[in-house]
């Protein structure tokens, strides 16, 4: 997968709350492709990406003991959320973290672990 598709994917996440099963499939796809020990041990990618438990799932799977922080805003159409996942916790130290934000809460998480990772392998 080139970086261009995968920030397509993180843009789409970011941007749209209302992606459909096929928006869905390329998620799982990039999933498949830069996590595969995780896409082998979740059942459903469809709902590893589309809820939040799922997605908070495939932090536990793909950094485990990693920190998950989640700001928002809920309101009635949509909520503002971001997602940061760190592994040092709240210090500024760490060598790598992926972001990510979107009105979807698990779109966000989603978004933050493709940027974590994709940083990670260019390392």
């Amino acid at each position: 997968m080139k970086d261009q598709e995968l920030q397509t994917l993180i843009d789409e996440l970011e941007t749209r709350s209302d992606l459909g099963p096929a928006d869905y499939d390329g998620v799982g796809h990039a999933l498949v492709f830069l996590l595969p020990e995780v896409a082998d041990e979740t059942k459903n990618l469809m709902e590893a990406v589309s809820s939040a438990d799922g997605a908070i799932h495939v932090v536990d799977q793909a950094y485990p003991n990693w920190s998950i922080h989640i700001r928002g805003r809920a309101n009635d159409k949509d909520g503002h959320w971001n997602c940061t996942l760190r592994e040092g916790g709240m210090r500024d130290n760490d060598d790598v973290m992926g972001a990510g934000r979107s009105p979807v809460l698990a779109h966000a998480i989603i978004a933050a672990v493709f940027r974590l990772t994709a940083s990670i392998k260019r390392l």
